[in-house]
């Protein structure tokens, strides 16, 4: 596929496009933060270089092989230019990030008290960010948690904040498009990929991790009338399968046990069994992974092993396993071939939404009758 950059100055207006002097072309879309960091050199003398500069706009554009229409595919901005000079050689190397990098330049110190979830992001994206950053915000990219917080305390930079929104929700995809458009979706339960191994997917590498189990957390949170709010919590299902995993937890915008125990369950949700990750490379890319947000689930395809069959004594089942799609790495070599990486994560059931939401009720039940 031939690709394409654009550069625009921190006005959008157009500098230059660049496709086949462009090399060693790079960009990452994550699952949490959406369009990452991207990288490309130019064999240029650092002289004659007059379009580049800090914070300064990058599209990067795919030709569609149907309709040989240029597609965008990714857009962030210039953090960084370092030339260098090898003999006669010189190149210009250029990296940078996509938007949601501007979230941690914003500082949000705002107290929330019984407004949804979804609300309090919308805020903090449409009255701070949005007035202060390049982000755009768009309502239809927000959804509903279904979890009201009685109080949330906010006095942190904005990356922080929002991410403390989707961690004590839980389940949350979140960040910046290529369009440059804030987003806080539910995680898609909905199979979308199916990849045959050999085939669509090379040098798969999984890893089962027991070292990232967590089944009891000891939260530290905000201050409560000078005193530091603190608070464990135990899965005792997970202890009795793997021992005891402590994990101390930060998070100053918690101040009350309801907010603590709806943080717990969504880690509990996440970390109490083993994570089962994967790494892989991608072949016959014609389309953007991440066109549908929130991202579907991929299954790996395998030659299958039924139920009770064995090999060399021991029982086997190789069934379908569903995997979130966490990190995508695009590479567009020096000939123009668009290769793939994927990082993959077990898929884990959307659980913590509906125990946070019983937490709360039985919260409220308990306060009325005080």
């Amino acid at each position: 596929m031939e690709a394409r950059v654009e550069i625009r100055d921190r006005s959008f207006t157009l500098l230059e496009i660049l496709d086949k002097e462009i090399l060693d072309l790079g960009w990452d879309y994550a699952r949490i933060g959406g369009c990452g960091g991207f990288s490309f050199s130019l064999p240029r003398k650092f002289c004659d270089e007059k379009y580049i500069s800090g914070d300064f706009n990058i599209r990067i554009y795919m030709r569609n092989s149907s309709t040989k229409v240029w597609d965008l595919w990714y857009q962030g901005f210039v953090e960084n230019k370092r030339p260098t000079v090898r003999g006669n050689s010189e190149l210009i190397q250029v990296t940078g990030h996509g938007y949601s990098a501007q979230l941690r330049r914003i500082y949000v110190d705002v107290n929330y008290s019984s407004q949804e979830m979804s609300l309090i992001a919308t805020n903090i994206v449409d009255t701070i960010v949005e007035p202060s950053t390049d982000i755009i915000y768009d309502a239809t990219l927000i959804e509903a948690t279904s979890f009201t917080p009685d109080t949330l305390e906010f006095n942190t930079d904005a990356d922080s904040a929002i991410q403390s929104c989707a961690d004590i929700v839980g389940t949350r995809e979140w960040g910046v498009n290529k369009d440059r458009k804030f987003f806080f979706k539910a995680r898609s339960s909905t199979v979308g990929f199916r990849y045959w191994l050999g085939r669509d997917i090379i040098n798969l590498s999984p890893d089962d991790s027991f070292r990232d189990i967590i089944n009891s957390v000891l939260i530290q949170g905000g201050d409560v009338a000078g005193v530091p709010y603190t608070k464990s919590y135990e899965d005792t299902l997970s202890q009795a399968k793997y021992g005891k995993r402590t994990r101390v937890l930060q998070n100053s915008s918690i101040v009350t046990d309801t907010v603590s125990a709806q943080f717990a369950n969504a880690i509990f949700a996440e970390f109490n069994d083993v994570v089962r990750k994967a790494q892989c490379d991608k072949l016959n890319v014609t389309s953007m992974i991440e066109s549908t947000i929130p991202i579907p689930l991929a299954i790996i395809m395998a030659n299958r092993v039924l139920y009770g069959e064995k090999k060399y004594g021991t029982f086997l089942y190789s069934g379908d396993i569903e995997r979130q799609i966490n990190r995508i790495g695009y590479k567009v070599d020096n000939n123009g071939i668009l290769s793939v990486s994927l990082s993959l994560d077990y898929y884990r059931p959307n659980i913590s939404e509906d125990i946070a939401q019983l937490a709360y009720q039985l919260e409220q039940q308990r306060s009325s009758t005080l």
